[in-house]
């Protein structure tokens, strides 16, 4: 972490924090951040996006040992581009990522802090369109992660 981010976590000063979010399928992907204006940033990967102002409230999940680390997100639903997408690419069963950014208003040429999180469920409303997402859904993996099957493993069938 950087000097400028350790200080701005611990006693803020004259820098801003501006959080933004992207909503991606691998196809298709929405730029949003938290406020009134719209700014231009680059990600990590060196592309400039535009992230378009709206509401976002962000949810972190509490501490605990029972495998289920859920973040709650709360998107304004005004303009139904983002609720749209998501109603979507739930109902096809698609994959969406969450990709949590922060910059620091003085560089937007990198960010500070990237989080990555996989949309688990939604639920949208004329006003807002909630999702839930994780890091990992450990409950719902499989152990051993692969099955030995005659298929998979010729060697293990029994002949006689």
């Amino acid at each position: 972490m950087s000097a400028v981010l350790n200080r701005i976590y611990s006693s803020s000063g004259p820098e801003i924090l501006r959080g933004t979010l992207a909503v991606t399928d691998g196809v298709v992907s929405h730029y949003l951040t938290n406020g009134f204006e719209d700014f231009e940033a680059r990600l990590e990967t060196g592309q400039l996006v535009l992230f378009t102002a709206c509401g976002i409230s962000v949810a972190l999940p509490k501490r605990g040992s029972d495998g289920k680390q859920d973040l709650k997100f709360a998107l304004c639903n005004i303009d139904g581009s983002v609720s749209a997408f998501i109603r979507k690419a739930l109902k096809e069963k698609r994959e969406i990522q969450l990709i949590y950014r922060e910059y620091i208003d003085t560089d937007l040429e990198a960010p500070a802090k990237i989080l990555g999180y996989k949309v688990k469920t939604g639920s949208i409303t004329a006003t807002e369109a909630q999702i839930i997402a994780g890091y990992f859904n450990l409950l719902e993996t499989a152990w051993p992660r692969l099955f030995y099957t005659a298929s998979f493993a010729p060697g293990i069938r029994y002949y006689q």
